[in-house]
C-alpha cells in the first residue's frame, strides 16, 4: 500500500541548470540550501549506502504488508522513523503484538533510530547519491499530512556534470525525473511518483557503481 502520486516526470539531462558542488564555506551544521530541519550526512562509503538501502527495502516491505490504506502507511512509516508507538494506527499494537514493526518502534524512549534518522523511501537514495560524490541537501517522501513540504517524493542534491550524465539513464530507467532546485542554491531535484521508484534508483546506482564508478 505504498502511495503513488499522479505526476509526470522528465528524465532528460537538466541542460540549463547550474551544476557543481556547493562551496564548503556555505555548508554548516544545518546543511545547505536554506532548508529547515536538515543536516549534512557527511561522507558515505559504498558499504554504508548498501546497508541503508537494504534496511530501507526491508522496512518498506514490512510497512507495505501491514498497511491497509495509504493513511495506515503514513502512520506506520512515521512511527518507525520517530520511534513513536503513539503514531501507529489505533489498535495496531494489540492486533500485532509480535510484529517486527512493534519491536522496531519500541517504547518511544530506548529504540535505536532507523535509516540514519532520514525518512523511509528517501534515505536509501540520499545515501546512494552521497556515496558517489553528490551532496544531498534535503529530502521528503511526501506525506498525507500538513507537515509535508513536497507534494511528491523528492531529493535535492548537488553534483558535478559528469556525475549527472552518469545518473541520467538510471533516473530514466527507474521512472524518476529531474527538476530545477536552484531556488535553494546550486541544486537539482530528483523526483518520482512513488518511493518505490526511489528505492529502485538507489539499488540501481549501487549496482552500477560495482561495475563502473561515476568518479572514474
Amino acid at each position: 500500500m505504498i502511495p503513488v502520486v499522479d505526476i509526470e516526470v522528465d528524465p532528460s539531462f537538466p541542460a540549463n541548470v547550474a551544476l557543481g558542488l556547493p562551496p564548503e564555506d556555505e555548508i554548516d551544521e544545518e546543511g545547505y540550501g536554506f532548508f529547515r530541519g536538515v543536516w549534512d550526512i557527511g561522507d558515505v562509503s559504498h558499504e554504508e549506502a548498501v546497508a541503508v538501502v537494504k534496511e530501507e527495502r526491508h522496512l518498506s516491505n514490512l510497512v507495505d504488508r501491514a498497511a491497509l490504506t495509504h493513511v495506515d502507511f503514513e502512520a506506520i512509516a512515521s512511527a518507525l522513523e520517530s520511534n513513536d508507538p503513539d503514531s501507529l494506527p489505533a489498535g495496531f499494537v494489540a492486533e500485532h503484538p509480535e510484529s517486527e514493526i512493534v519491536e522496531l518502534v519500541g517504547d518511544g524512549y530506548t529504540a535505536e533510530p532507523l535509516l540514519g534518522s532520514l525518512e523511509l523511501g528517501v534515505a536509501g537514495l540520499s545515501y546512494a547519491l552521497t556515496s558517489i560524490g553528490c551532496f544531498t541537501a534535503a529530502s521528503c517522501r511526501s506525506h498525507l499530512s500538513d507537515r509535508s513540504w513536497s507534494p511528491r517524493p523528492v531529493v535535492y542534491f548537488a553534483a558535478e556534470r559528469p556525475t549527472v550524465h552518469w545518473l541520467t539513464p538510471l533516473v530514466r530507467d527507474t521512472g524518476c525525473g529531474f527538476d530545477d532546485g536552484s531556488s535553494h542554491g546550486r541544486l537539482l531535484i530528483v523526483e518520482a511518483p512513488s518511493i518505490t521508484n526511489f528505492m529502485d534508483l538507489a539499488s540501481r546506482i549501487l549496482r552500477q557503481v560495482e561495475r563502473q564508478s561515476p568518479r572514474r
